[in-house]
């Protein structure tokens, strides 16, 4: 976290200051000029807010000043940084641009044709002298020595530069499993959140934690993987539930479709819309209980969780799943890009991905239609592949489209790729560039 609340105590002896080592210290004020609009027109005045040499003021009563003190305040430095980071010639120019610590909400991926990579969680990392009191408690500060003061410097932020293994990767989970050969501490000097690992990261870590050499090719055939990890840690149960189950006629079939399904969502893939209905349906009657057999684990961070928590409410929500997802789609046996579709301009295809909390490393997000099939819009949306050869060389695409115009011809140019799970070459060299160009425009002319 990189912000904490701190509570003052007032001066009895004067309304507009606060006591630091019984010392009294007269708030400050910073004037600002706000814009308003409402029903009666629009206009502006001059408001003058109470601030404290720590942070501003965020609410006073009788006896307390609450203020917040947050680790990027005032700092205003963030496309500089952008700029540095984008100039840098090598790591360590890189890294000094990193050090301006004016961008502090992202995971940041590096690598350089030297072969070079690193991840760095770039989070404002206030040294607490006190517990964290998070977003519901005020930590009551008598003086200055009660109040953090220093950042953590950017060598101590959570980072792996160049681990085993050759890799590194983050699909916005805690970087503490960067590289599973090179786990990070679960506990550092600083707040930093809690370790996890989703099924989203567990299947990217399946792609890439092995000794195999990948090409570009290879990397964009991995980036597409229709595999929904959820279907094989818990698939297994399933069917173990409903073996013991008396089923017959359709729900008979519908069992044995789950059983030959390959736990892919590609689009011509039959059984996903089934599997997924019960799932949705099983989460649902569970309630607060856990889900699985086996709760996820940092201690064997990579194969939990699986399993199932009740194979009685399992087998209960699948025999409710056949004929709802029939009812919705037409057929329980429904291919997955029968239902779920890339639509933008005149396109509208089969596009295979889902949920992260599904498992897919192909995101998507499912928006429902007006005729009961589901969009893509979001999850995956730019994707870029790099290769840091002599000249390199990187495939990309951008699911839809550089334009919100619909009459634009770059509105919806590369949706029907995106979908097919197909990427452009990028224009790198100036002959690309000129072979690529469509029009030219001098500023001026």
């Amino acid at each position: 976290r990189s912000h904490e609340f701190y509570a003052f105590r007032n001066d009895p002896q004067h309304p507009d200051a606060i006591l630091l080592d019984g010392v009294s210290e007269p708030l400050g004020r910073d004037t600002v000029t706000v814009t308003w609009r409402d029903s009666t027109g629009q206009g502006s005045e001059r408001v003058a807010l109470p601030t404290t040499r720590f942070g501003p003021v965020i609410h006073r009563d009788t006896h307390f000043t609450y203020i917040v003190r947050m680790a990027t305040d005032g700092d205003a430095r963030e496309g500089e940084q952008w700029l540095a980071m984008m100039q840098a010639q090598n790591l360590g120019e890189w890294q000094t641009a990193m050090r301006m610590g004016a961008r502090t909400t992202s995971n940041f991926t590096y690598a350089d044709r030297d072969g070079n990579i690193l991840l760095v969680s770039m989070i404002g990392a206030p040294i607490l002298p006190h517990p964290a009191g998070g977003d519901t408690v005020a930590i009551l500060a008598h003086g200055p020595g009660q109040i953090w003061m220093r950042r953590a410097p950017f060598e101590q932020l959570p980072m792996v530069l160049n681990p085993p293994g050759g890799y590194v990767h983050n699909e916005n989970d805690s970087p503490h499993y960067t590289n599973v050969r090179a786990i990070l501490p679960h506990q550092f000097a600083f707040w930093v959140e809690p370790p996890r690992l989703r099924f989203r990261s567990q299947h990217g870590l399946a792609l890439i934690d092995n000794n195999r050499t990948f090409s570009l090719e290879e990397v964009v055939a991995a980036k597409h993987s229709m595999r929904m990890l959820l279907a094989d840690r818990v698939k297994p149960d399933l069917l173990t539930s409903l073996g013991t189950a008396a089923l017959t006629g359709e729900l008979a079939a519908a069992r044995d479709l789950l059983a030959r399904w390959d736990n892919t969502v590609a689009a011509t893939s039959r059984g996903g819309m089934l599997f997924e209905m019960w799932w949705n349906r099983y989460r649902q009657r569970m309630g607060d209980r856990d889900l699985h057999a086996v709760a996820w684990s940092a201690a064997d961070p990579v194969q939990t969780p699986y399993g199932l928590a009740d194979a009685g409410v399992a087998a209960e929500a699948f025999r409710w799943a056949v004929p709802e997802t029939a009812r919705r789609h037409g057929a329980w046996d429904v291919a997955w890009g029968d239902v779920n579709r890339v639509r933008r301009g005149d396109v509208d295809v089969p596009v295979g991905g889902c949920s992260g909390a599904l498992g897919c490393f192909r995101v998507l997000t499912l928006n429902p239609a007006a005729d009961g099939q589901r969009v893509a819009g979001g999850g995956d949306g730019w994707i870029i592949a790099v290769e840091f050869a002599p000249e390199p060389r990187a495939f990309s695409v951008l699911a839809y489209g550089q334009s919100p115009d619909p009459a634009s011809p770059w509105h919806a140019n590369q949706a029907a790729m995106f979908a097919n799970n197909a990427m452009k070459a990028v224009a790198w060299t100036e002959a690309d560039i000129t072979r690529a160009t469509v029009r030219r425009y001098h500023p001026g002319h």
